[in-house]
């Protein structure tokens, strides 16, 4: 677990989870081997075995002198959104062995295949 890293209150946390750069929510459950990176995961959320809820992180450059947060366009010409952290609603569950990659998914879904720059109503 970390860094950066934020759990509240009645979280299960199953063996071999790996939580980086996220906030995770009231009354979730993260079951085993489950990988949860740049995301930020809403209240009653489970996530399956083996899943991935994955963004990418939106950091200035440490490199130039006088950097700062690039501010891109929510989607591409395509439609897709662009990368960026990933967020799920209250009361989401993903099933074992999905991959959520740089999406939005809205609260009481239930996500049974993996998805990849997409809002998710």
């Amino acid at each position: 677990i970390g860094p950066n890293v934020s759990i509240s209150e009645g979280v299960k946390i199953g063996a071999g989870v790996r939580i980086k750069e996220s906030i995770i929510l009231k009354n979730v459950t993260l079951k085993n081997h489950s990988l949860i990176m740049y995301s930020v995961i809403g209240w009653n959320c489970a996530i399956g075995t083996w899943s991935r809820v994955e963004g990418t992180p939106c950091d200035p450059n440490p490199n130039r002198a006088y950097s700062k947060m690039e501010n891109l366009p929510l989607f591409d010409c395509d439609g897709k959104l662009n990368p960026l952290i990933t967020v799920l609603g209250c009361n989401v569950r993903v099933t074992s062995e999905i991959i959520i990659l740089n999406s939005i998914v809205l609260p009481y879904k239930e996500i049974n295949r993996s998805y990849k720059n997409e809002i998710i109503l």
